[in-house]
């Protein structure tokens, strides 16, 4: 349930729209809705552990709310009342994916915090979510620059790993690794990608700005056992975050994966 079916029931009472009236009838709710990343935090334990290669969102609907921690995607119900804030239904669920000790707990002292939530306010792109010693500060995520991103191929040129060293890409000969975005409707379409050895062939979405894989299958082979290139590249595909760095004509697109919490990224130039 939603903050606007939560809602429902006063906006009748009040004669109002669900979305300008409180529980009470005197105030209006917080217009939480949209794509939001977590900037800053602290819980009654101390600061969370927020960097600039923290990645962490949670999107508002209609429906609920959800997103990406550090390992996980997790959501919950929700409602709002004015400024008043509360996580309803069963609470918070995510999944069940482990990422390693400062990851896992930073994303359990967020889940927590999130959960003792009580008050909301917003300015402009800024949301601030507070509660009994809990303050998560968190700003509008922009929209994924699709319009300069598909219906043209990017050429991988390097790559940098979890422990922030950058390499040059190499590949076999006429396989020079690249990804590209090709639409087929306003939701999305197909994707094809290749490593420098295997080619990955699928479908996204958009989902909450950003595009999401759907399915892919994977055709050719690297070897028995996978390179540092193969890993770095298949992961950051996998739920992507994009970014295009740089002056108009020498930009570059840089993807991430959505759950990491490490300076790994890959850099495409067209």
């Amino acid at each position: 349930m939603g903050v606007r079916r939560a809602a429902a029931a006063v906006a009748l009472t009040c004669g109002l729209a669900a979305a300008g009236c409180s529980a009470a009838g005197t105030e209006t709710d917080v217009d939480v809705l949209g794509s939001w990343v977590l900037a800053s935090g602290s819980t009654p334990d101390g600061p969370l552990t927020v960097t600039r290669h923290t990645h962490v969102t949670l999107f508002f609907d209609d429906d609920g709310f959800g997103g990406t921690a550090p390992c996980n995607d997790y959501g919950s119900d929700y409602e709002v009342h004015g400024d008043s804030f509360a996580v309803t239904g069963d609470g918070i669920s995510r999944t069940l994916m482990g990422c390693g000790e400062e990851p896992e707990a930073l994303e359990s002292a967020y889940l927590s915090a999130l959960d003792d939530v009580g008050t909301v306010s917003r300015d402009g792109d800024t949301l601030m979510l507070t509660g009994d010693g809990v303050v998560l500060e968190l700003r509008r995520e922009p929209l994924w620059p699709r319009a300069r991103v598909v219906g043209r191929t990017w050429w991988v040129t390097s790559y940098t790993d979890d422990s922030g060293t950058t390499r040059r890409a190499t590949w076999r000969r006429g396989h020079r690794p690249f990804v590209r975005f090709d639409e087929s409707s306003p939701n999305g379409g197909r994707f094809t990608t290749s490593n420098g050895c295997v080619t990955t062939r699928g479908r996204w979405r958009e989902w909450h700005g950003a595009p999401a894989i759907t399915r892919s299958a994977a055709s050719g082979s690297c070897g028995v056992e996978p390179t540092r290139q193969e890993i770095a590249l298949g992961s950051v595909i996998g739920e992507p975050v994009l970014e295009l760095r740089g002056p108009a004509g020498r930009r570059v697109l840089v993807l991430r994966y959505a759950h990491a919490n490490s300076p790994a990224e890959v850099v495409y130039r067209r």
